[in-house]
Formats: structure tokens, sequence, C-alpha cells
């Protein structure tokens, strides 16, 4: 299963948010989405209800898998027009709000495939992540009251489907980051955990990092990290959970060298190089190598849960920021407006200036 929103830029996890709202709602590698991650694929090329424009669905589809999200919008739009009761369009539909940050839409539309149809956890699934993307914009009161549906969210996915490991690894999170009056519980992080290491040893060993992380026992999380990186070579996830670690902890250094590990191993992935400019945007160092890296991931077209072109223009900015070159930044952050009107923090950031 894979797929998720986009905002990379600052890394905040929906079920942080239940206990700390973190930076940017927009996320495409949270501690949950680093299953791998997400259920784009059944939540794109699942079954089409017989009445359901089909042409319209299967357009928005591709539109949302080619990252052009307003034109997936008003496609899917006339997909729910001419068949209100279609689910996955109504499920689509949501998906494209979420992506556009308009978060009050995306529960609205999930909410409506959810009843449309019941049975599927991939909806189940996305509508916890939207929950999610609430609590990170609520105060205290809003996350304890969105608490309870996300972890049911996430409980009801993997009733439904026990092998969307997304949806457990959401669980895992849920269960470390909410306090026990929310429904947090290290014990059932735990067995989510050991039924993770069962089913799907890649993701149990990132469950069990996150456990070992959990309880401040770094070393035995990079040790998580390590294995699953020797058992699986072929794979770049755990490269980008070593990378988020260590980018927690602000260890620019370890962070640059999981990438870079990463690139030895995948030469021909380009988003690595986008990962290497946000490292250089976040912490200020290797600017050079930041901005060069940008502009070799520019040249790429993505796809799927790739940053966007969009995202790589707002790290140059913010590189440029950091260089102290405002006509520079304004131009990056112009460049991210054009190229997504609604990417989170470029009008701000833009505005502040001129």
């Amino acid at each position: 299963m894979t797929g998720t929103p986009r905002a990379h830029a600052k890394e905040a996890a929906e079920t942080e948010a239940v206990g700390d709202p973190g930076e940017n709602p927009r996320v495409r590698r949270s501690p949950i989405s680093f299953a791998g991650t997400f259920a784009l694929a059944s939540a794109l090329f699942g079954p089409v209800s017989l009445g359901a424009d089909a042409r319209k669905v299967e357009a928005g589809a591709r539109l949302l898998e080619a990252q052009r999200y307003r034109e997936a919008l008003d496609t899917l739009q006339g997909a729910v027009q001419a068949d209100p009761a279609n689910a996955r369009a109504a499920a689509l539909y949501g998906r494209a709000f979420l992506e556009e940050n308009d978060v009050g839409r995306a529960v609205e539309w999930l909410e409506k495939a959810s009843l449309l149809d019941s049975s599927s956890s991939s909806t189940a699934y996305w509508l916890g992540r939207a929950y999610g993307e609430q609590a990170i914009h609520g105060n205290v009161v809003v996350r304890a009251k969105l608490a309870g549906k996300i972890k049911r969210a996430f409980e009801r996915a993997v009733e439904l489907d026990p092998d969307n490991m997304d949806a457990r690894i959401g669980l895992v999170e849920f269960y470390l980051q909410a306090p026990s009056f929310m429904g947090g519980s290290f014990e059932k992080a735990r067995q989510q955990t050991d039924e993770l290491r069962r089913r799907d040893p890649l993701h149990g060993y990132l469950a069990k990092a996150r456990l070992e992380e959990h309880r401040k026992r770094r070393d035995l999380a990079e040790a998580q990290y390590e294995a699953a990186m020797r058992d699986f070579p072929g794979r770049p996830e755990p490269y980008y959970w070593r990378e988020r670690g260590a980018i927690g902890r602000k260890d620019w250094p370890s962070a640059l060298e999981a990438m870079d590990r990463l690139l030895r191993q995948r030469p021909e992935d380009a988003e690595p190089l986008y990962e290497i400019g946000r490292i250089a945007a976040l912490s200020g160092r290797d600017l050079d190598r930041g901005e060069a890296s940008l502009r070799h991931y520019l040249e790429h077209a993505p796809r799927g849960d790739e940053p966007s072109l969009a995202e790589a223009h707002m790290r140059m900015a913010e590189i440029e920021e950091r260089r102290g070159t405002r006509a520079a930044a304004r131009s990056e952050y112009a460049a991210a407006l054009e190229l997504d009107p609604g990417i989170a923090g470029a009008r701000q950031a833009l505005a502040k200036l001129r």
C-alpha cells in the first residue's frame, strides 16, 4: 500500500497532533507514513460502482497519482455529481481535498465515502488521516475530541483488512503519542508491533524502532533500522525512517548520511535529492549542495507520493532565506505558488518578504 498527502516540507504526524500540533499538517513521510506508505493503490484502483461515470472517476484517479490535485478536484466533482452514491468517487474526492489542505472538506467527503461503503479499509484509514490533520490544527480540547475518532478509524481499517500495514503503523503511533486518557497505551503499541513483525517483517522493524525511540533507547532503534536495511537491501523505506529519526534529533550529519547511503544503493532515485535539499533548508548547513540537489530534482517529474515540484521550490526559497538573499527567496516562493496555489506556508512566507 502506497501513497500519502503531500507537504513533505515540515514533518508532523496526524497522531502526533494528539500530543503535539507539529509544524505543518501536510505530511508525506510522517511516523504514520513511514510504512512506506499509505493505501493509495487500493484508493485509486478499487472497484467502481456500476452507476458511476467511470471515465471521470478513472481520470480523477490518474490526476491524483500525477499530483495534479486541482484538476483532480474538478474532475471528481463531476463524478460525485453524476453519481452521489459512488463510494470510490467520494473517497477520491476527499483525498484530493486532503492533498489541497482543505481538511474540513476532506473529512466531509471521507465520512460520506465511509457511510456509502463501510467495508473499505482504505477509506477508514484515510478518514483517520483526515481526522489527524484536523487535530494538528486544533487546540487541546479539539484534539481530545478527535483522538477517539482517529483511534476508531485506524482500528476499523485494521478490522476490515488485517494486512493494512499503514493502519497498523497508524495505531502504533497513536498508542505511543496519545496520553493514556485519550487512549494511548504502550502495551497496545507493543501488541501491534508484535502483529506487524509477524505479518510484515519490514514494517515490523519500523514499529519496533518506534517503540525504542519512545523509550529513548536510540541505539536499539538504530539497530532496528540497520537490520531493516540489511534484510531488505532493495527497499528505500528504512533509509527514510532513519533520516526521520535523525531530523527529529537535529542530527543533521546522520540524516544526510542516510540519504547518501540510499543514493549509493539506488542512484536512479530522485527523492533523496529532494531530501538533501530539505535537510539543508532545515539545518542551514551544506546550502550549496542542498541547492544543487534541488535543482537536479526540479528536472524530475514527480509522481505518486514523491515531493511535488512546488515543494522543491519551497525548499529552495528556504535555502535562499538562510543565505539572506530575499529577492531569490521571493522568486522561489512565487514559483511554488504558481505551481500549487494552495501549498501551505508559501503565501505567508512571501508576504513577510515583501
